[in-house]
């Protein structure tokens, strides 16, 4: 009798698991966050970065509500990193003006993504941080902020990222990839480099 228990135990916390690290789902759009790796050195530009796929075959327009009242109208998400010294530049508000923007657009079958550079508000230095991340999305069926809303979708996770202290080989290894953005015809991602560079 005891090892059925211990056996459904086992499965049971298995389930949990991979149900914790499932997207978030609407009828309409499913949205996840995520780092590039669990990993990184001190001083490397740390993204968190949010999926967003449009699951109908309809376009679809979204509004990101975050949580964080002082930044709302500059970040799509909100993020808190406990146990982190907040970044010692005033970084004021969002890339190159993106203030105020309107809704954003998707199309049927299309996933978009999100970024956010943590660095611009929290000092990473060596150690174990557990990054918080959470916004609220508003979907709706025209590019307008008062047509009538179809859904709304709160995204939360938290993600785990160590920080290690590396050498000038491997810092410079993992900037080149930053570093080859700074070209990118995205205005958005050349932005996002460049503020994660300098």
């Amino acid at each position: 009798m005891h090892w059925r228990f211990c056996l459904a135990l086992f499965f049971g916390c298995a389930l949990i698991g991979l149900l914790g690290t499932a997207p978030s789902s609407a009828q309409s759009v499913e949205a996840q966050f995520s780092t590039e790796t669990p990993d990184y050195f001190v001083g490397e530009p740390v993204f968190v970065t949010l999926a967003i796929a449009n699951k109908t075959s309809e376009r679809l327009w979204l509004e990101f509500q975050s949580p964080d009242i002082a930044k709302l109208l500059c970040d799509d998400f909100a993020i808190e990193v406990p146990g982190a010294a907040p970044a010692d530049e005033p970084w004021g508000c969002g890339f190159a003006g993106s203030c105020g923007r309107g809704l954003k657009e998707l199309p049927p079958g299309k996933s978009t993504t999100l970024r956010q550079l943590v660095n611009q508000r929290f000092r990473l230095l060596q150690g174990a941080y557990s990054l918080r991340a959470q916004t609220s999305i508003v979907v709706r069926k025209q590019n307008l902020f008062d047509s009538p809303k179809v859904e709304q979708l709160d995204v939360s996770d938290s993600l785990q990222i160590n920080v290690r202290r590396g050498n000038e080989a491997e810092l410079e290894s993992a900037f080149r990839p930053v570093v080859a953005e700074v070209s990118s015809p995205d205005l958005t991602r050349r932005a996002e480099a460049a503020a994660a560079i300098t």
